[in-house]
């Protein structure tokens, strides 16, 4: 009896653990975002919490499953996205340790306002255009124009053209608790670099390019060769084999004509 307990408890813990993780695998699933950026028509995703742009408008996406409201530092200073890649807890970042005092992140039209120590709300469903568009995969799509920055700190806006520091973004996806504190759950970091041209465009790129085309090039001989090689190994095995039958069939066949001529 002592058994069958124990074998009901560890099914029922069992059970629990699967219920509680496939629980929250759909909770994480139905609230995952991402970003990435639009400019000239050209799709630019952030590889490494980086994306390089020219200093000419662009539009910022945020594509998720379930529309949400997203906390957004946008700073000219590295000091929050440093510490959000370092991994600290959002309320030991000067940006968000302030949750009642905060800007909507559409406050200014075609633009942008960054701040040293304070956060703006991206608020689920709002973009600019048209409202709330679908992707193939029938995530809800957001976007925000973005042709100035303005610098709260200093006071002034600044057209794209004319500016000169990086920004740094951190988006925050967080959930307020029975306490009513809020609780991080995702977070996206990218670092914006100015360039005159995109890295595909440069000359760079295209010395990359070539060696990586030269390394292709490389690797198929040897790839051709190792084919070759086994080939020609086959080939010398099926050889043998074909001899050893024929040694085997000729022995044979001595060895029957030996008997013959024993008993005739």
């Amino acid at each position: 009896m002592i058994n069958v307990n124990n074998s009901i408890n560890k099914l029922a813990i069992i059970l629990i653990a699967v219920t509680l993780f496939s629980i929250q695998k759909s909770y994480s699933q139905a609230n995952s975002f991402y970003v990435y950026f639009m400019q000239n028509g050209k799709r630019v995703n952030i590889a490494k919490n980086k994306v390089e742009l020219k200093k000419v408008p662009f539009k910022m996406f945020v594509e998720y499953i379930q529309p949400i409201d997203l906390l957004a530092s946008a700073s000219n200073k590295s000091k929050v996205f440093m510490g959000a890649q370092k991994g600290k807890l959002m309320f030991n970042m000067p940006a968000f340790t302030n949750t009642k005092k905060h800007d909507n992140f559409f406050s200014l039209n075609n633009g942008i306002s960054v701040y040293e120590e304070n956060y703006s709300v991206w608020e689920k469903g709002k973009t600019d255009g048209k409202k709330l568009l679908k992707s193939k995969k029938g995530h809800f799509v957001v976007s925000k124009n973005i042709e100035k920055v303005f610098d709260a700190t200093n006071n002034e806006t600044i057209q794209l053209k004319d500016i000169k520091k990086k920004l740094y973004f951190v988006f925050i996806y967080a959930e307020k608790d029975k306490e009513g504190d809020y609780e991080e759950i995702q977070r996206e970091i990218v670092k914006i670099k100015w360039v005159d041209d995109y890295y595909e465009n440069t000359k760079a790129f295209a010395r990359k390019k070539k060696q990586a085309d030269k390394l292709k090039i490389k690797e198929a001989k040897r790839q051709l060769k190792r084919k070759q090689n086994l080939a020609r190994q086959e080939k010398k095995r099926i050889e043998k084999i074909e001899e050893h039958k024929k040694k085997q069939a000729e022995k044979e066949k001595k060895k029957q004509e030996k008997d013959n001529d024993k008993y005739n």
